[in-house]
């Protein structure tokens, strides 16, 4: 923890309150705690040795979304996200050294430990509606992908359409976690789209990005992914790295910021970061066979946090929609607030997460689209839910569903 750039970040805090606007946790509670200005006033206080120990703070430091609007608002661009993770940090090295005597300060460990941690998580299963029959990683044969041997690794690759219109970029293929495990389809829909679109796919095995643990405060253990995940890519010699989850492109682009100290690897990170792309910021430079024929259908877009103002794409997703899906877009109020759902938040703050959905899914319906569209899976799956709580029945999908359902490509499984 590095407490000079941390006081030098709070200083430039000037509690002027415009933070309390935009922040979705302070909307719902209205208390000074739940604000950026209130964390970060608790957090130059603990520093300042005002504060007697930080027994408590917890609460305030985890109850963040690390969502970022505070920070766009700010006239100084006060990172509260990144002093929360800080924050986040240094409480586990206060609270939990018997992971290290013990030799189990795994995220694992750790979450299993954490009083915020709801112990009974009897709200996650209901989350998800249903699981996939079947991984991404299990679907690769089925479409189209041979094993070959690259850079001395075992890659899968598969070539471009033949109805591609143009030949297309060489793209390594990044499986989040969220879209492996939960929504294949949007994974295959991504995949099978590069390929029309005349890019020659790429896919590795590989580690998650690494954003879960830095969210969790474990930045060991997220330096350790990356470094691994560096390796892993290193040698590949494509034009990009893709992947349709708005968190991880989001994330693999902080490499360079995650391991600027690291005279060893920094230079890595930087080659890398530069060529991550996500599905939304690459796919409109690419050429489709057919036009979208969706255009009787009508849909509202919700931005992921991570994209916004993660990756300040915002216009990209939107052309998608119209252009290439050939949808009716209807924009919504407050379509950058966070949703609730912030990584597994919805699962460690159930309450906090479920008010702050609902105030997403009031938003969405009052424009009365048929579909509601994201680019994020942990979106989809906390607004999929939220369509659920409140009994109303229209999709939630990821733009890259969408257009190739708007290109006539069929995924699932049968």
């Amino acid at each position: 923890m590095d407490i000079k750039a941390i006081q030098d970040e709070l200083i430039k805090c000037n509690r002027c309150g415009y933070c309390l606007r935009v922040c979705p946790t302070y909307q719902i509670a209205l208390t000074e705690g739940t604000s950026a200005r209130g964390r970060n006033s608790l957090l130059e206080d603990l520093i300042d040795g005002d504060l007697p120990d930080d027994e408590g703070l917890d609460i305030p430091f985890f109850d963040c979304l690390l969502c970022g609007a505070c920070t766009v608002e700010c006239f100084t661009s006060v990172k509260t996200d990144e002093l929360m993770v800080q924050a986040r940090e240094q409480y586990y090295q206060n609270h939990l050294s018997i992971g290290k005597r013990s030799g189990l300060s795994t995220l694992a460990r750790r979450i299993g430990v954490l009083k915020w941690i709801d112990a009974s998580l009897d709200g996650a299963e209901g989350l998800v509606a249903r699981m996939p029959r079947s991984f991404l990683w299990d679907r690769l044969t089925k479409i189209g992908f041979k094993q070959q041997q690259r850079a001395g690794q075992k890659v899968w690759l598969l070539p471009p359409s033949e109805e591609a219109p143009a030949p297309g970029p060489r793209i390594v293929y990044f499986v989040g976690c969220g879209t492996n495990f939960l929504l294949p389809d949007t994974g295959e829909a991504a995949i099978k789209l590069l390929s029309l679109a005349g890019c020659e796919v790429i896919v590795v095995e590989h580690n998650c990005c690494g954003l879960p643990p830095y969210s969790y405060g474990d930045l060991v253990a997220a330096r350790d992914l990356a470094r691994q995940n560096l390796t892993i890519f290193g040698n590949l010699e494509a034009d990009f790295l893709v992947t349709e989850c708005a968190s991880c492109s989001s994330f693999l682009k902080k490499y360079p910021e995650l391991l600027g100290t690291d005279p060893e690897w920094a230079p890595a990170a930087q080659e890398f970061a530069a060529t991550v792309r996500d599905f939304t910021e690459i796919f409109p430079e690419l050429a489709l066979p057919y036009p979208g024929h969706l255009s009787d259908r009508t849909v509202t877009y919700h931005d992921p946090c991570h994209l916004v103002r993660g990756q300040q794409i915002t216009e990209q997703p939107r052309r998608l929609l119209t252009d290439f899906a050939g949808l009716q877009l209807r924009e919504m109020v407050e379509a950058d607030w966070c949703c609730g759902a912030a990584g597994s938040y919805n699962i460690s703050h159930p309450e906090m997460s479920l008010q702050i959905l609902e105030r997403k899914i009031r938003r969405a319906q009052a424009t009365d689209a048929e579909v509601l569209a994201t680019a994020c899976p942990a979106c989809i799956i906390q607004l999929a839910y939220g369509m659920r709580q409140a009994n109303d029945s229209r999709p939630v999908r990821h733009i890259a569903e969408l257009i190739a359902e708007g290109q006539g490509i069929q995924v699932g499984e049968p």
